[in-house]
């Protein structure tokens, strides 16, 4: 009797459709898989079809750990199943300051991160020896705010966008805002000169959210966005209307593949979809809203798309304890996610993959 060998094709198709832990242990199978996994058609493949994950901290002695979790399933829309996918201890891919470490964003399983010191690391956790330290900001004084955002052009450029502005003390709108981009792979910031429109300094206390080759930043009044191709930025008006419930908690963030925005209260729910330039509202849900809501005790971490068609808010709760939930905006249902957390904690997204870091960026751990 012959053996039967499967066809390449279809264990590629097989191990594209499997959580990225499982194809980690696939590749210690034997050199052919390991040889499969890191071929470029695969790497593509799995992208397509990877699940989407949630990214967050955990600040334990002595380094800082950043842990990944992926969306497994949706339990009768009461439970976000999750699935530990990795946990990173910071400290062992050579950052120099371990107390504070902010997300700059993701794209295509590259994480970009930044220090209080203004040292930015790009890198993939799936293969975590290979990262990237971009040059240093030089410091700034107190009323200086520095925001950045990472993502990549149609052209396939990676770009890490920063934006730097000077406050004027007691005014909310800075005195003068510069732009810089640093282009993976040329080993320098560009600068692109001042914006052309005047921005709230609250705009610049998060990072921009990286949707379809343009970055977007929010400062609860317009929203900012800058084009990764010709590198311009451009003043998007917000939805009619958003500006009307002052206690509204408002954020930026993709639905969809679409840029999306939050906005909720005591009073509501909105959520608000980019269509072909024109904001289209997406959701909204008002006499029905959990009376979890009723109460100004939670944060809107994040939206993250569900594995059945839905959207799905990641918040924090102050109860008896803060808790990190998911709230369907479907179903109008809490979510447990059994994720313990704080009123402070930031959740992001990511979507894991297996591309390397291009030789030209490397500096190995």
């Amino acid at each position: 009797m012959e053996d039967y060998v499967l066809p390449e094709s279809l264990i590629l198709d097989v191990l594209s459709r499997l959580p990225v832990k499982t194809i980690v242990r696939c590749k210690c199978v034997c050199k052919k898989w390991r040889d499969l996994v890191s071929d470029t058609y695969f790497v593509d493949l799995h992208l397509s079809r990877s699940r989407p994950c949630l990214m967050f901290h955990q600040y334990k002695n002595p380094h800082p750990i950043l842990v990944f979790v992926e969306v497994e399933h949706e339990v009768d829309y009461d439970r976000l199943t999750l699935g530990h996918v990795k946990s990173l201890d910071l400290g062992l891919i050579a950052f120099r300051s371990l107390n504070q470490i902010f997300e700059v964003g993701s794209i295509n399983g590259l994480i970009c991160l930044r220090h209080e010191g203004y040292a930015i690391y790009i890198f993939n956790p799936v293969v975590v020896e290979e990262y990237m330290i971009l040059p240093e900001l030089t410091f700034l004084d107190f009323f200086s705010r520095v925001s950045y955002g990472f993502g990549v052009s149609m052209g396939g450029e990676y770009k890490v966008i920063r934006i730097i502005g000077r406050r004027i003390p007691e005014e909310q709108f800075m005195a003068s805002v510069e732009i810089e981009v640093y282009t993976l792979g040329t080993d320098q910031w560009r600068s692109l000169g001042p914006t052309p429109y005047h921005i709230d300094y609250r705009g610049l206390l998060v990072s921009g959210v990286f949707v379809n080759s343009h970055v977007y930043w929010f400062d609860y009044i317009q929203i900012y966005d800058f084009d990764l191709d010709t590198e311009t930025f451009e003043l998007i008006p917000p939805p009619a209307g958003l500006g009307d419930n002052h206690e509204a908690k408002q954020m930026l963030g993709v639905l969809k593949g679409s840029l999306s925005l939050f906005s909720g209260s005591s009073l509501g729910f909105n959520v608000w979809v980019m269509k072909e330039s024109s904001w289209h509202k997406a959701i909204a849900i008002r006499e029905t809203i959990d009376p979890i809501f009723r109460s100004q005790g939670w944060k809107p971490l994040c939206l993250i798309d569900g594995l059945n068609g839905t959207s799905i808010l990641i918040l924090c709760v102050k109860e008896d304890r803060e808790n990190v939930v998911g709230y369907c905006l479907n179903t109008n249902k809490i979510l447990d996610l059994n994720i313990p957390g704080n009123y402070w904690m930031v959740i992001s997204t990511y979507r894991p993959s297996f591309i390397k870091t291009p030789k030209l960026w490397i500096r190995e751990s």
